[in-house]
């Protein structure tokens, strides 16, 4: 990300910050944060930084079927990522969750692989 942020823009840090803390509060122990979102040709998407509290990474996430503005919001695309990370097997959840990239999230806001 760029130095020259604007204040809707949080940095890089802010945002691994905010997925740490969510990770503390999740059940599954992994937090996630949106750092951008845009649409293209594969449809709608989300790059959001994940983390476990000790690594982090970043993840895609990708709108099935959606349009290019759908009804969905960042929080939504946070909290379907650590709902379907709960969903796998705790020992290397973070490492599993990786694996499964780029998930898919459908009008719901529910996130799969």
């Amino acid at each position: 990300m760029s130095e020259d942020r604007s204040p809707d823009r949080p940095s890089e840090e802010d945002l691994r910050e905010q997925a740490a803390f969510a990770a503390r509060q999740s059940p599954s122990g992994i937090g996630a944060a949106v750092a951008r979102s845009g649409y293209s040709e594969a449809g709608h998407f989300w790059e959001c930084i994940v983390t476990d509290g000790n690594e982090w990474h970043f993840v895609e996430v990708i709108g099935v079927d959606l349009s290019p503005s759908p009804d969905l919001s960042t929080e939504d695309i946070k909290h379907g990522i650590e709902r379907f990370a709960a969903t796998l097997p705790e020992a290397h959840r973070l490492h599993t969750l990786l694996e499964a990239n780029p998930l898919h999230v459908d009008r719901s806001g529910a996130v799969t692989d």
